[in-house]
């Protein structure tokens, strides 16, 4: 990223997020984009390749959930290039994260970015999303859960509340059709042990799309039987 680059993303956090980036940071987010864009010509990890759109739509989109994440240990549930849960992290190094994908490619740059960004505490596992809410390992285990672009509501609910134990929090960013999706996954919050507590808008500005996060709590445990086997979720959404 150039300097006028590094520029804007610190003005965009403060302005928008009210967040301070030092200047470690700010250089871990330069080198991301730039191994971002390098490693996009041969693996597919993203159609957003301008300098001020990674800010913009990742970076400082990645970024509006920080004042929602909770406790210390994490889950970015297809976590694609590593959004929203690289960005988190690099903001709060004391958090420990696991970013799943069901990719291994893209598995493959995230281990390359964090080498080199030599970030600790992270954990990149390959697994489809309910394949690892069913392993014993990771089941019930977390604070708190992450999802960008991943799939309608009421199917992630399936995919990510298993994973919290309860009182943990899943932050589901969402874009324009949010108000839809939440009525939609009334049910399935209802059948997993979770609760939608409520719905934070916030604008990006009139080049980025409407923004929302969907704040939904773990009430109690969810029942053996979900998630249901890979694939099944996605085809029979719990509505």
């Amino acid at each position: 990223m150039q300097p006028e680059h590094k520029d804007l993303l610190r003005r965009l956090s403060m302005e928008m997020l009210n967040l301070h980036l030092s200047d470690n940071q700010l250089e871990q987010f330069s080198v991301y984009a730039d191994r971002l864009v390098e490693w996009n010509k041969k693996v597919n990890l993203t159609s957003i390749t301008n300098p001020e759109e990674i800010i913009l739509k990742h970076f400082v989109d990645s970024l509006s959930l920080i004042p929602l994440v909770a406790g210390n240990k994490m889950a970015d549930i297809g976590t694609g290039a590593g959004f929203p849960g690289l960005p988190i992290k690099i903001m709060l190094p004391q958090l420990k994260v696991y970013l799943v994908d069901s990719l291994a490619k893209r598995l493959e740059f995230l281990n390359v970015v964090l080498n080199e960004l030599n970030i600790q505490e992270v954990e990149t596992i390959h697994s489809r999303a309910e394949d690892f809410a069913r392993n014993p390992l990771y089941r019930e285990t977390f604070d708190c859960v992450t999802s960008r672009a991943v799939a309608r509501l009421p199917v992630l609910l399936e995919y990510a509340i298993p994973l919290l134990r309860t009182g943990g929090v899943f932050l589901a960013a969402k874009g324009s059709q949010v108000d839809e999706e939440v009525i939609e996954a009334k049910k399935a919050a209802e059948i997993l042990g979770a609760e939608i507590k409520e719905i934070r808008r916030f604008s990006l500005g009139e080049e980025a799309e409407h923004r929302a996060v969907v704040v939904i709590e773990k009430i109690s445990p969810t029942p053996e039987a979900y998630p249901r086997k890979a694939g099944t979720p996605a085809k029979k959404p719990l509505i």
